[in-house]
């Protein structure tokens, strides 16, 4: 079984220098030769920081000044660099290093793009799901740093997607790998050259390692432009827990059958970031605020799985995030509200499960305001453009399929519910549910799959308690629930799983 890793970095926080006007006795020439200066220098930072806000794409009157100097000029040609340049290096990667036999293109192949039929691809889940992604945010990234707005990005990171698709790969072009490519590449882009921005002026390597582009990028520009000091929480939480799972299906036979797993003991990390304030948030910019959490976990198996390493070791890699898309923010007494569009990526891989989800979708934000207290709450209701989901028979190895891909590209409905009392003390209770509903796509099905629909839930429930004013001591209660209706094989998929867990949580930034 393939290694898992995990890693991320953002630890940054500046705050915006700021000027203070000299007051003495002069003479009137002194006097007038100061305001001289003063005007010439205001002059040159009203101009600057014109320049800053318009290429940082920041349309909110709650931006900060950027703090970072760019001449805010467009660097079109450079900017197509960054999208061959990463395909060329991964490209060259697999096909000399790794020596994927995919990756072996000829000039037949190149000349004949024209004739290949776009299909849906079977590769690793995370490749699909994670590594695509973030090729696609390299592009992005690099376009954005040299300057260009997040449509004009967005737009050279979908034409990345196709060169890759039609000229890196022997494989048929893939529709899933387009979508996660472009859409998920700015969905991770975007987030990452943020915070690439605010860790700028604290540590330029953390800088470079969210955003690599800029070892390009910065032979055109002196720095990507952006603001600081958007962050409103990270925090790292170190987690220990266990968990049991139960599944009850019908097999080809009629014969129904229940299995019983658990998993004793997992360790791992989570890094969560507020950007910006998600309550009361009035703007234009795609991703002036977004939310993002990202954990993995390892430790024993269950003694169940496709192979040897499968029932050896548990693993669990989970994404949740939401940007705001657009939004405004109606005025209400004690009460800070955020209406809009937002954009939901989720990714869960996990030992017993595997769900995924990109979804666009209509929020409402709002934190209620009391004495030594408030309560935050949320309702996303979007549709999943393109999501997966585990094939439970497949992923068990219960029966041995041709064409292996232990999930379905599906489609379907979106909701996202949170709610969370927080006391000025510190004490917190979370209580955070994700509901997908999928349907397959039906020329997507591999040997014994049938098309049908499928529901399943995330409910979280926590609690923290302050031990200090930086560390909290909390308990998480995870339930997940998933129910198959299919039309033949396989019917009626029931799965329960149950994670319990004890965890540190240092508030880095609050």
């Amino acid at each position: 079984m393939k290694k898992l890793c995990c890693l991320c970095s953002l630890f940054v926080f500046l705050s915006v220098p700021f000027f203070a006007q000299e007051e003495a006795l002069a003479s009137e020439a002194e006097i007038d030769e100061s305001a001289t200066e003063i005007s010439v220098e205001n002059e040159i930072d009203d101009e600057n920081a014109e320049k800053s806000v318009d290429v940082a794409d920041s349309d909110t009157e709650n931006d900060t000044p950027a703090t970072v100097e760019n001449d805010g000029k467009k660097h079109y040609l450079a900017a197509l660099g960054t999208v061959i340049v990463p395909s060329i290096f991964i490209g060259s990667y697999n096909r000399f290093v790794s020596r994927a036999s995919w990756a072996n293109v000829t000039w037949d192949d190149a000349s004949h793009f024209y004739e290949h039929e776009w299909k849906w691809d079977k590769d690793w889940y995370w490749t699909n799901f994670v590594l695509h992604p973030y090729q696609g945010s390299l592009t992005y990234m690099g376009a954005r740093a040299l300057n260009l707005n997040v449509l004009e990005a967005g737009a050279l990171t979908f034409g990345s997607s196709m060169i890759w698709e039609y000229f890196f790969e022997t494989n048929a072009p893939s529709k899933n790998d387009l979508t996660y490519t472009s859409i998920g590449g700015v969905v991770v882009g975007e987030m990452f050259y943020r915070l690439s921005v605010e860790a700028a002026d604290w540590n330029e390597l953390i800088s470079i390692a969210l955003n690599p582009t800029r070892l390009y990028s910065d032979r055109f520009v002196k720095k990507p432009a952006g603001t600081t000091g958007n962050i409103q929480e990270l925090s790292l939480r170190l987690s220990m827990g266990a968990a049991h799972s139960y599944t009850r299906y019908t097999e080809i036979d009629g014969e129904r059958t229940g299995s019983h797993e658990t998993f004793p003991i997992y360790l791992g990390p989570e890094l969560s970031v507020v950007y910006a304030d998600p309550y009361g948030h009035d703007t234009n910019a795609p991703y002036s605020q977004f939310e993002l959490d990202f954990g993995a976990e390892i430790g024993k198996g269950s003694g169940k799985g496709a192979d040897k390493g499968e029932k050896l070791l548990m693993y669990r890699v989970q994404i949740k995030s939401n940007g705001v898309l657009w939004s405004r923010a109606p005025e209400f007494a004690h009460r800070d509200t955020t209406i809009g569009l937002v954009l939901d990526y989720d990714f869960l891989w996990h030992s017993f499960a595997e769900v995924s989800a990109l979804s666009p979708a209509f929020a409402i934000k709002q934190r209620i305001n009391h004495r030594e207290s408030h309560v935050d709450w949320q309702v996303h209701l979007g549709w999943n453009v393109l999501g997966t989901s585990d094939n439970y028979y497949y992923r068990r190895a219960i029966v041995d399929a041709e064409e292996y891909r232990d999930y379905s590209y599906n489609m379907g409905p979106e909701v996202v519910a949170k709610w969370r009392w927080a006391s000025d003390a510190g004490h917190v209770f979370d209580f955070d549910v994700h509901a997908y509903g999928f349907y397959d796509f039906y020329d997507q099905l591999q040997d014994i799959d049938s098309a049908g629909y499928e529901a399943a839930e995330f409910v979280t429930i926590r609690y923290e308690h302050p031990v200090s004013p930086t560390v909290r001591l909390g308990l998480d209660n995870e339930f997940y629930f998933k129910q198959s209706f299919y039309n033949k094989y396989y019917d009626d998929v029931f799965s329960l799983m149950y994670s319990g867990k004890i965890y540190t949580r240092i508030m880095l930034i609050q």
